[in-house]
């Protein structure tokens, strides 16, 4: 029923739904009451006959089925390599079923392999060492159901992974990732200007990457490829799956990537990724210098790497003199931070675009642009506008004053060598960006006021004050690093605690006055994720103490902030609370009250949190960058903050009396203990 669910692309209680409501629905055919399984073709026709799915998408998904099915009594590499082999094998011998039910089918098979590919170069040790007799049949079938062999090649890949081959897509990145570097390497462009573009991946691996590029391409356009794959497994894979494609007609795949880039034009690559134990941002800077110095005149790189390369760096360190050096050299065009959760199968490891560029003649190599999109989900928008930023930026003819960027901003590389700060400052506002939808906002400010006069017109109207600034800017800006930077000197602005690691049987949770009273209450993820209300979880004051002799509670006006699970930041507007760790204490300073007010603060770090798919907030803590306000401008917004908190109190409290007015009435009626008061006069008389 899981894969019912998954055929019609809806969640697994609606199938429950349908069987319960529809008499058509198939009956299951073996199975048990806990488990039922269901015909798949019955299954497939009751879908298509009720407009619950595409005909054409759900056979070739119905085959996968099958075959993961009937696939797992083999070692999944071994079925991806055979099932691959077979489909490139009916590819070479012009479309000819591999199953055409006469005798002898695997003899036959071999025959024909011999014929095909006599070097063994693609597929011959594959089909000569096939034992399943089956699987030519199930290859035809997938085959006709995806409507020719490079599509049925490219729905096996896709679904690897549920055909138990994990270990070939560890490595695979988002879609949108490979998208956004397919437009930052412009083959189309490149292949206008040279008359054929001419790609190269140094670390194909199974050629996700290389092929998304190589798709961008119009059909009127040349192309020659190039993959670099050590391992001969990945290496016939590819071959195989570049064999298939009708744009890879001139393609070569390389076990050694020496002298592979030597006239390529457009050079995309995945860094593989290591362990962060194992991992070192002078591996990843000293393999973008390698590449930086093969590249040709003229031609583009873009390369995934692992995004601490663009962190903070000790400037002694070997690294840091690495990444000055490739700065200086010229060759770095732009530098994209990204969000989290585009390798799906390691959504905790963040990572960069490089794009590098052999175009001696700018004079603009001085420059580079720097983008930071981390805290936004890469849409089909933020890939077009960062395209645009990048491909513009040093061409010829460029004017740096003739567009404005939306992304990015052109930084100088002499202010970027000499700090061991992040090379992509995080939420640095844009030249754009702050400014294209501001008559918008105010509207629909103006709107939400006439709402909440329109829901509660006996109060007073909120107004809001907020106005279209007469000539933008920006306002000053500071890290928290910055902030909490002060020590001795007491010169910092904010102040940053732990939270004490208690431990659970400590915590109680009570509504007894006499154990609140003799207890603090506990603030952690719970309480700033509200999972838990504020002061039901507590600890003995007297065992805290004891136990803890050295931690520190909070201060009425503290704010609690955690990144763990995931960012979430809560006002303790009486103190004295035990911090639970992860979460920390923010404390705003006596020299810090000139920029913030709790409520303020609160409300500026709420502007983080986590793109789709991340497990990881867009930064670190201490990374984020806060603006500080003017004092008339705090002021009001902290007036603002505290009629909005007001307001939303009452509502939540509203909202809870509703919730339980109405349990009480349907469980006293369910029951029959209550009654309406009119309907009881009446019964009486």
């Amino acid at each position: 029923m899981t894969e019912i669910a998954e055929l019609a692309n809806v969640r697994r209680p609606v199938v429950s739904t349908w069987r319960r409501r529809h008499d058509t629905f198939p009956q299951p055919v073996a199975g048990d009451q806990a488990h039922p399984l269901f015909d798949a073709k019955e299954i497939a026709a009751w879908l298509i006959e009720t407009g619950r799915a595409d005909a054409r998408r759900i056979e070739g998904d119905l085959q996968t089925y099958t075959l993961a099915r009937l696939g797992a009594q083999m070692p999944p590499r071994t079925l991806i390599a055979a099932l691959t082999a077979l489909i490139c094998l009916r590819h070479l011998t012009d479309d000819e079923l591999l199953d055409d039910g006469t005798p002898a089918l695997i003899t036959r098979l071999r025959r024909r392999a011999q014929e095909a590919d006599p070097e063994d170069r693609l597929l011959l040790a594959e089909i000569t060492e096939l034992r399943a007799s089956w699987l030519p049949r199930i290859a035809d079938e997938l085959i006709e159901a995806a409507w020719n062999t490079q599509n049925a090649f490219e729905r096996v890949m896709e679904v690897r992974d549920r055909l138990g081959a994990t270990e070939l897509s560890v490595d695979r990145i988002d879609p949108a990732l490979s998208a956004l570097a397919a437009a930052l390497a412009d083959p189309a462009g490149q292949a206008d200007r040279d008359g054929i573009a001419r790609i190269a991946d140094p670390t194909a691996g199974p050629g996700d990457l290389l092929l998304a590029v190589a798709d961008s391409l119009r059909e009127d356009q040349d192309v020659r490829l190039t993959a670099c794959c050590p391992d001969p497994y990945l290496a016939r894979l590819t071959r195989r799956r570049l064999t298939v494609r009708s744009v890879a007609s001139d393609f070569e795949v390389r076990a050694d990537a020496s002298g592979s880039l030597e006239d390529a034009n457009v050079i995309v690559t995945q860094q593989p990724y290591r362990p962060s134990e194992d991992r070192t941002a002078e591996q990843t800077l000293g393999a973008l210098n390698d590449l930086s110095l093969q590249l040709t005149t003229g031609a583009t790189a873009v390369v995934v790497a692992s995004a601490d390369a663009i962190g903070r760096l000790d400037p002694t360190s070997e690294a840091a003199v690495l990444r000055k050096e490739l700065l200086m050299s010229g060759f770095i065009k732009a530098i994209v931070r990204l969000p989290g959760g585009l390798m799906p199968y390691r959504p905790g490891y963040e990572v960069a675009l490089w794009v590098m560029s052999a175009d001696y003649s700018s004079p603009l190599r001085g420059r580079i642009l720097l983008a930071d999109v981390s805290d936004r989900t890469l849409t089909r928008p933020v890939i077009d506008a960062l395209a645009t930023d990048v491909l513009t930026w040093r061409q010829e003819g460029f004017d740096p004053n003739a567009r404005s960027r939306v992304h990015a901003i052109a930084a100088p590389v002499a202010a970027l060598v000499n700090t061991p700060g992040p090379l992509s400052p995080r939420y640095l506002p844009t030249e754009r960006e702050p400014h294209q939808d501001i008559p918008e906002r105010v509207a629909r400010a103006m709107e939400l006021e006439r709402v909440l006069s329109d829901v509660r017109p006996e109060r007073p109207a909120l107004r809001s004050d907020l106005a279209v600034r007469v000539h933008p800017a920006p306002p000053r800006t500071a890290t928290i690093a910055e902030l909490t930077r002060g020590g001795r000197a007491r010169t910092n602005r904010l102040s940053l605690r732990n939270g004490t690691r208690i431990a659970a049987e400590l915590i109680r949770s009570s509504n007894d006055p006499n154990w609140k009273s003799l207890s603090y209450p506990v603030l952690g993820a719970p309480e700033l994720l509200e999972r838990s209300t504020p002061g039901n979880r507590r600890i003995d004051r007297i065992a805290f103490e004891t136990t803890y002799p050295k931690a520190q509670r909070s201060l009425p006006g503290d704010l609690i902030i955690t990144t763990v699970p995931q960012p979430a930041v809560l006002v303790d507007h009486d103190g004295y609370s035990a911090v639970e760790f992860p979460a920390r204490i923010l404390r705003i300073t006596e020299r810090g009250a000139e920029y913030f007010t709790p409520r303020v603060l609160g409300a500026l770090l709420t502007r983080t949190g986590r793109v789709d798919g991340a497990i990881r907030p867009v930064q670190r803590l201490d990374e984020l960058r806060l603006p500080l306000l003017p004092p008339g401008e705090l002021a009001h917004f902290d007036r603002l903050l505290a009629e909005l908190e007001k307001r939303r109190r009452q509502a939540t409290d509203e909202l809870n009396a509703i919730r339980e007015l109405l349990s009480i009435a349907a469980t006293g009626l369910s029951d029959g203990t209550l009654t309406f008061a009119g309907n009881r006069r009446t019964t009486t008389q």
